[in-house]
This record gives C-alpha cells, structure tokens and sequence, in this order.
C-alpha cells in the first residue's frame, strides 16, 4: 500500500467501535484476500484521499468478518462496499467498480450524512445552519 494510514483494516476486537460509534461516515470495503486484493487496497486509498476533507474514514474486513457483515448487513458476495454511520447503512455498492464508479457511490451516499458544525465556520454559521427552513424568504436569495 501506498499510504497505509489511510485505510485502515476492522479487526474483530473493534469492530463495534466502528460500526456503532459516532465516529462519522465510514466507507467498508468487505473483501478476500485473493489475487484483486492489492488492487482494491489501492483504490480504497485513492478514496481516502479524496474524501478525508468530507470527514469520511475508509477501511476495510477481511475473510475473518465476512460472516458477521453477512449476518449484520445482508451482503450477498465480495467484493461490496458499505457506507455506514452510527450502525445505520447509508448506501451499499455490490461488485468491482472502477475509481469513478466508487468515488461517485461515496458522494452519493456521504450527501445522507452532513455535519452539523465545522471548526472552520463561525458561531453565526453553525447556529443557523441547525435551523429548520420555513420555506419564507425574509429578503434574500
């Protein structure tokens, strides 16, 4: 791997932590460890590249928590990606999808998650950006 930081491999002794802990969006690629393995690693580093700055993590599960994910989620075969936050399933990706394919799947799904605050927006920002819309416009765009 290329920046082995940047994805990280669920173990079984936490993988609640990553599932059902509010620790943000992750994206799980539930793989095998076969011939295609490497060339999954980096593509799931390509993503992590890009979507960190989303705040979404990236790992993946080997052939030790395929039967749990099995169970848990309903997967059906390998490769298949997850998009999940807080134990909740945003969006599921089943099969080998080149890097467009995979980079779109995480925007897409990523959109049902936005963060309510940001350190980088001022107290203003963050107090309207939890407030209901009335649909009224009171003068502006």
């Amino acid at each position: 791997m290329r920046n082995s930081r940047l994805v990280v491999r669920i173990q079984v002794d936490a993988v609640e932590r990553y599932l059902d802990e509010d620790i943000g969006p992750i994206l799980i690629a539930c793989i095998r460890k076969d011939r295609d393995f490497q060339s999954h690693l980096d593509q799931l580093e390509d993503i992590a590249l890009e979507s960190r700055k989303d705040g979404v993590m990236v790992g993946y599960i080997l052939d030790d928590l395929l039967t749990y994910f099995t169970n848990r989620f309903g997967i059906g075969g390998t490769p298949t990606y997850l998009m999940i936050r807080n134990g909740v399933v945003l969006g599921t990706l089943l099969g080998k999808n080149s890097g467009p394919e995979l980079t779109q799947f995480v925007r897409v799904a990523g959109r049902r998650f936005k963060p309510m605050s940001s350190t980088r927006r001022s107290g203003r920002e963050r107090a309207d950006a939890g407030k209901i819309s009335t649909g009224r416009n009171k003068g502006g765009i």
